[in-house]
């Protein structure tokens, strides 16, 4: 399924079926880790537990920073059960900039440049962010437990980051999570 998305003033094709709630992740894949993890990520790994991934077209870009940095803060104080990974277009060595400018984000990098050819068709199709004729991929942010998709996000606008926030208020209301948590480091009240 082919669908439109703005990036600057041109449309692009986007491939792929967004995933609805309740779907399951059925499809089969591995990508090569890329920044503080020490294997690939399968899709048995996002069968397993509360994950959410985030997709980044190009990690030297300020929207793709700006969703890494916000989804690490916003998410392991609102959610600090569930695990974060996030999956690049780019190549390893784009997570560099990671690390120099915000050493403290401690969530996993996984590089899909570098996937084999069915792995990165898989992912992509199964998540929705194929770019057509780029080796691009969309923003966009999942929820997912036990390997069902709770909750989706892929911004029509690709100049601009997945709506973290939004996404986390949804997600916290989807699984009953408590609205305003104790921070981290705080006693509770």
């Amino acid at each position: 399924m082919i669908r439109q998305a703005q990036l600057g003033d041109k449309a692009i094709c986007l491939q792929g079926r967004v995933p609805f709630r309740g779907e399951r992740l059925t499809a089969e894949f591995v990508i090569p880790a890329a920044r503080l993890a020490d294997k690939p990520l399968t899709a048995v790994d996002l069968r397993r537990g509360s994950v959410v991934v985030s997709t980044l077209p190009n990690i030297q870009k300020h929207a793709c920073l700006a969703q890494i940095v916000e989804l690490e803060e916003r998410g392991h104080e609102q959610l600090p059960e569930w695990r974060i990974v996030h999956v690049s277009a780019d190549h390893e060595e784009h997570w560099r900039e990671v690390d120099r400018f915000h050493p403290n984000v401690q969530s996993s990098g996984y590089s899909l440049c570098c996937a084999d050819p069915a792995s990165r068709e898989a992912f992509v199709l199964a998540f929705g962010v194929g770019v057509e004729d780029h080796h691009r991929i969309a923003h966009g942010l999942f929820a997912l437990q036990d390997g069902v998709f709770l909750e989706v996000e892929i911004p029509h606008d690709q100049m601009r980051s997945a709506a973290v926030r939004g996404f986390l208020e949804r997600l916290i209301g989807e699984t009953g999570a408590p609205s305003n948590p104790t921070p981290r480091g705080s006693p509770p009240e």
